[in-house]
């Protein structure tokens, strides 16, 4: 596969799961239980595809830059940490209001560091 169909692959991957994320989000905002939500199989689904996406693409795309998997730079450790707290936060979001509220704000600045990261590769 390409260098651009990973990146392509990545980057959907990112739409669905801030998809998942923003839509639960508000929704917990909102007053919403997890119990009373019709669409959560589809949440948890997007949610699910757009982080296996992330890494599978994401892993790909390290082939393409020869980076080793045994000897992982920090900012791709980081990169990972973040999409697995992603991965997390997403219950998180579900059962508490107040954490709802302040993870609106949250994942935006986590996804703008994933960014970061990947574009500047600090060591």
């Amino acid at each position: 596969m390409s260098y651009e169909a990973y990146k392509l692959i990545h980057i959907f991957g990112m739409y669905l799961l801030f998809f998942s994320l923003g839509g639960v989000t508000l929704y917990s905002i909102n007053g919403g239980k997890k119990s009373e939500n019709k669409f959560k199989a589809f949440v948890a689904i997007f949610h699910g595809v757009g982080l296996v996406l992330l890494f599978v693409a994401g892993f790909g795309l390290m082939k393409f830059r020869d980076i080793s998997h045994s000897a992982l730079p920090v900012w791709i450790i980081a990169k990972i940490l973040i999409w697995l707290a992603f991965g997390g936060l997403l219950t998180l979001a579900y059962k508490n209001q107040k954490a709802a509220k302040v993870l609106w704000f949250v994942f935006p600045l986590l996804g703008l560091l994933a960014a970061y990261l990947a574009f500047y590769q600090p060591s």
